[in-house]
């Protein structure tokens, strides 16, 4: 997850959030296809949502209603839900219309949920056939929300305190995996001020607490005085005048949007409020699949998931790709590469432990954390290794610059890696 920039919107049009597509978080989200048109699409509909006594919540028992794809053959199809992606081909089907390699109008077939999934997306590739959002229908107990998170927490605990004799909103209650991503003060230009807070595990962020904030006019003030609250703020926001209700935020009144389809996560909560003359604007996002992990989960995936290595490289080619490789300790990894057009690629792998004893092994024969860092002057290449070993993390970058030790190190990630990924060692 990308941290989000501040808008930097003049006073004239309010306070903006920036928001990040749903369709780039790591999730598998639903509904992040192109939809197919009507008559190119598939009619379904969940007609049950059955309690599975196994996984502790439900099983959806979906109906194909009509079909209008010339080739719905199961094995062209996925389904995906918040948590997960499968195969249409490998669900079970409770009833089959006729050929049981085929979707049909009257098959009935079982999604086998994940907490906390709330919707499902029939489709191929990037397209989406059909798509079927219950929340409405689980209880409330099993209803996923931005402020059931401890991303709201965070939020409901905001203070106004005094810098230097400016005042700024900062959460009171924020447990040591919390930090301090990102903060652009006021400027007499640039009035608008934001913070960005986050929780991060093994360089992933997995709940977001984005603030922006402005003192108001002696202007602004002499309006609210003689308006609600609630009133004064539908205006500051197009979506606090549409869709925005009245809620009450640790004993502030509010306006607050539940923006479903929009920010990293799928669902962002924004509301608005006023507190020591600033107008404060909190956007709330967090993981789903937080929700569902116990905290013997979340301290396996510490130990498990933590990132080992990363190797960056570039421009090269005609298309100047800038590279990265990414290793983890539970010895797989992602690469990633995009070009000065914005062409991206992303692929996934494995090494053996083997491989990974390898790297281990040619990172400590070249002495890797007592390199330094070289420059050789402008243009050519930069390369950069970081590692993070228990305690002890090092980052060395040259720039185009040649240096026996990390070329030894770099051509032995190069060789190990990037031919399981596509691309040439060399």
């Amino acid at each position: 997850m990308k941290m989000h920039k501040p808008s930097g919107a003049g006073r004239a049009g309010g306070i903006v959030i920036a928001t990040i597509l749903a369709c780039l978080t790591v999730l598998a989200p639903a509904g992040c296809r192109r939809k197919a048109t009507e008559e190119q699409g598939v009619g379904c509909t969940v007609v049950e949502l059955r309690p599975d006594l196994k996984t502790g919540y439900y099983d959806a028992v979906v109906r194909v209603e009509w079909v209008g794809i010339s080739d719905a053959s199961l094995d062209r199809m996925q389904v995906l839900t918040p948590s997960q992606s499968l195969d249409l081909a490998g669900l079970t089907f409770s009833e089959e219309a006729g050929d049981p390699d085929m979707l049909e109008a009257g098959d009935i077939f079982i999604v086998p949920l994940k907490r906390p999934d709330w919707k499902l997306d029939l489709g191929e590739g990037n397209t989406t056939y059909c798509f079927e959002d219950f929340w409405d229908r689980l209880p409330q107990k099993d209803q996923w929300h931005p402020t059931k998170t401890e991303a709201m927490t965070v939020a409901r605990s905001l203070a106004v305190v005094y810098e230097q004799g400016i005042p700024k909103p900062v959460p009171a209650a924020m447990s040591e995996d919390w930090i301090l991503a990102e903060e652009v003060p006021p400027t007499v230009d640039s009035p608008m001020a934001s913070a960005i807070y986050q929780k991060v595990r093994n360089d992933r962020v997995v709940d977001q607490v984005q603030v922006q904030y402005t003192a108001l006019t002696e202007e602004e003030k002499a309006l609210l005085a003689t308006t609600s609250a609630v009133e004064f703020l539908s205006e500051w926001s197009e979506c606090a005048r549409t869709v925005g209700r009245e809620v009450v935020i640790a004993a502030h009144p509010a306006v607050a949007c539940d923006l479903e389809g929009e920010g990293d996560f799928g669902w962002t909560y924004r509301y608005f409020y006023v507190d020591f003359g600033l107008l404060i604007a909190v956007d709330v996002q967090s993981d789903p699949l937080e929700w569902g992990k116990t905290e013997e989960e979340k301290e396996a995936e510490r130990r498990s998931d933590s990132v080992y290595l990363r190797y960056g490289y570039g421009p090269t080619g005609p298309e100047q790709w800038e590279a990265m490789i990414e290793l983890r300790t539970n010895r797989t990894g992602a690469f990633h590469k995009m070009s000065r057009a914005g062409e991206t690629v992303d692929k996934d792998f494995t090494v053996t432990d083997a491989e990974f004893s390898e790297i281990q092994t040619v990172l400590a024969a070249n002495n890797f954390m007592e390199l330094q860092s070289r420059s050789g002057g402008t243009g050519g290449q930069t390369a950069f290794i970081a590692v993070r070993s228990g305690a002890r993390a090092h980052t060395v970058e040259m720039k185009n610059y040649k240096e026996v030790t990390f070329e030894n190190i770099v051509r032995a990630i190069r060789r190990i890696i990037l031919p399981k990924v596509g691309e040439k060692a060399a």
